[in-house]
């Protein structure tokens, strides 16, 4: 079985040590809302269930009677979510990535056999995209735009000479799933220009 862990371990390190990873556009499931209490708000936590059970699903899909050309049996990947800091509350995206072999024909199936509420179902989507270039560190026990990593990623980015892309949004990977707690590990990552200060990625994928 393929482990995002095992086989992708600097993809997804649990390292507070900043490094530098180029991703390119891949499949994700997606949803987007605001929230004024991170991950504990109750926009967030619905989206965030109703993208998991779609992504269960599809990793069970041979065995529920959906066919996926090519299907390989894979652990699925971790929940992620962009976060744009903003007022008295944040905008977030959900993204959770999907293997090569998933395409909109399975999530199609994979969603109409998760039988979400309409409205709720509505706002799950399955679209191609790019985190681009990145630096990123892990925190334990950490989260939100106040989390001492994201100061040490900033912290890293000035001494390298480098450039945030958008200034008032960061990633968070949620490593060991959700709900978030105190013995969490949360991978944060925060998109650089890849044409100012020459990051050099230790990871493309």
């Amino acid at each position: 079985m393929f482990n995002w862990e095992t086989f992708e371990p600097a993809e997804y390190q649990r390292s507070a040590t900043p490094s530098l990873v180029k991703l390119t556009t891949r499949s994700y499931i997606t949803a987007e809302g605001r929230a004024q209490t991170h991950t504990t708000d109750d926009t967030f936590v619905l989206l965030a269930e109703a993208v998991h059970k779609i992504a269960a699903i599809i990793a069970d899909s041979q065995n529920i009677g959906i066919e996926v050309a090519g299907f390989k049996e894979y652990r699925p990947y971790p929940i992620q979510a962009v976060w744009t800091v903003g007022g008295i509350d944040e905008a977030f995206k959900i993204w959770l990535k999907q293997p090569l072999f998933i395409h909109q024909e399975t999530f199609d199936a994979a969603k109409k056999y998760a039988n979400l509420e309409s409205g709720l179902a509505d706002q799950i989507h399955f679209e191609q995209l790019a985190e681009g270039t990145e630096i990123q560190a892990t925190g334990s026990g950490e989260i939100g735009s106040k989390a001492k990593t994201l100061q040490t990623l900033n912290a890293a980015i000035e001494e390298n000479g480098y450039q945030r892309t958008h200034l008032d949004t960061y990633r968070e990977l949620y490593l060991d799933g959700l709900p978030f707690s105190e013995k969490t590990d949360v991978l944060f990552r925060l998109e650089i220009d890849p044409a100012i200060g020459d990051p050099n990625a230790s990871v493309i994928n």
